[in-house]
């Protein structure tokens, strides 16, 4: 449960090349993905990614021995636009913002009609993800997997302390609000928090809150940063309000037994990997000292307030897409088909290969261990705003902007400078750092 933006960006690329070349072991144009039937043409297929981990091999020979793949590696920082142009890829895996500018683009091809001519059943899929993949209302891609965040709560803490359980469709400053009604008494490793969230960086926090109320770090379209608002005015003070309140327990830690939730001394974590920790809670704990098992129950958030159906804290590893202009249509959609289908994730459900993630597919992955995971499901995805997306590449990095917010968030909360002249500042460096990364990515052309 251990939060960390880097931890984030890793488990992201990792499911993506995990995703990307399992897929890699690909598909004969000729096989149905429900079929067994083979042909001896030899085709190939032309995959992007970003990353690559390791390549299934064995289940590319065994399943499909007449499809070749060809993988086409996009280093993350060159013109995506011109690559695809120059490389011609098939089947292109796709984060949440390419996907959006690529479909609005047309340049990707309608799955809808190749759904419907192959009676590909959708009806096991996560409906609410489905919508959400959709572009004026045609669907362009699938995602095999998903990550949503969720509230993991001590059921029996908040029984003793009588404290109103938390709700499906909890906000986070009704996370924050609920957290403030625990005691603050006791010494750090004794006493009880309201929540675990650590707290080394307030970036994770903020960008948190953000996130779920549609915030966005710069206007990707206008390049002009928006941090000076009354809108991120608000959330910056729903943070320092919490952390000031002492109700945090912010400490990034390893192993359980450091672990204030799993330890039964925090009443809530907000997890952003809502499968792993339901592993770790599952995982035996006999070597664990002072460990007492408790009742732990899930709640579906944090919801948008503008939406209380809807969450903007999702995460999509890899968007499987076919270029339009593909002279292999049958062969790409095969090969969408076959990893978005009830077999694959079946096989996937009775391993940790996607570690951290979801599966799209609801069929086997109705429950974890005795908790059931109809909670992933219950909010329907808000994509308009992906979060921990950057359309400059890696120029203007997550790293740069943590110090930024750092330095002045810590400021403020030792009282020595306002809000209002934090948000100038931050304003001012913010846009500083978009306008020299963008000097320096026309320097490279």
């Amino acid at each position: 449960m251990k939060i960390n933006l880097l931890k984030k960006a890793l488990i992201v690329s990792l499911s993506a090349m995990l995703l990307v070349i399992s897929a890699g072991s690909s598909l004969d144009p000729k096989v149905s993905a429900n079929s067994n039937t083979q042909v001896d043409t030899k085709q190939t297929l032309k995959v992007l990614y970003k990353e690559k981990y390791f390549f299934d091999e064995e289940l590319f020979k065994q399943q499909f021995p007449n499809t070749q793949i060809q993988e086409v590696k996009w280093d993350g920082k060159s013109d995506l636009k011109a690559f695809i142009a120059k490389q011609s890829p098939d089947v292109m895996m796709l984060n949440t913002l390419e996907y959006q500018q690529l479909s609005k683009e047309n340049q990707l091809a309608e799955l809808g009609q190749l759904i419907k001519a192959d009676n590909y059943d959708t009806t096991t899929m996560y409906s609410g993800l489905l919508d959400a993949l959709k572009v004026n209302g045609k669907l362009y891609g699938l995602s095999p997997t998903f990550n949503t965040e969720s509230i993991f709560y001590n059921a029996d803490l908040f029984e003793k302390y009588n404290v109103p359980l938390p709700k499906d469709g909890i906000t986070w400053q009704e996370i924050l609000e609920l957290a403030a009604k625990f005691p603050t008494s006791g010494n750090k490793d004794t006493r009880i928090w309201g929540l675990y969230y650590p707290l080394d960086n307030y970036t994770y926090l903020i960008n948190d809150i953000a996130t779920s109320e549609g915030l966005t770090r710069y206007n990707p379209n206008t390049l002009k940063a928006t941090m000076n608002t009354a809108a991120w005015k608000r959330v910056f003070s729903m943070a320092i309000t919490a952390i000031k309140s002492n109700t945090i327990e912010g400490s990034n830690t390893t192993g359980y037994s450091n672990d204030p939730f799993i330890m039964g001394r925090a009443a809530m974590t907000v997890s952003t990997q809502s499968m792993e920790t339901l592993r770790d809670l599952t995982a035996d704990k006999a070597a664990v000292a002072n460990y007492k098992p408790f009742t732990v129950k899930i709640a579906a958030g944090p919801a948008d307030p503008k939406n209380l159906k809807t969450t903007r804290n999702i995460h999509l590893p890899s968007i499987m897409t076919i270029k339009t202009s593909s002279a292999n249509k049958d062969l790409a959609w095969n090969f969408i088909k076959l990893y978005n289908g009830a077999d694959y994730a079946k096989s996937k459900s009775i391993s940790d290969r996607f570690l951290g993630y979801s599966l799209t597919r609801m069929d086997y992955s109705k429950e974890y261990h005795g908790y059931s995971l109809e909670t992933f499901y219950k909010l329907k995805p808000n994509l308009e705003t992906p979060p921990y997306v950057n359309p400059i590449g890696n120029l203007f990095n997550d790293l740069q902007y943590s110090v930024i917010l750092q330095s002045e968030l810590k400021q403020v909360l030792s009282n020595k400078k306002t809000l209002d002249k934090a948000l100038v500042s931050i304003q001012t460096q913010v846009q500083k750092s978009l306008d020299d990364a963008v000097k320096k990515q026309k320097a490279k052309k």
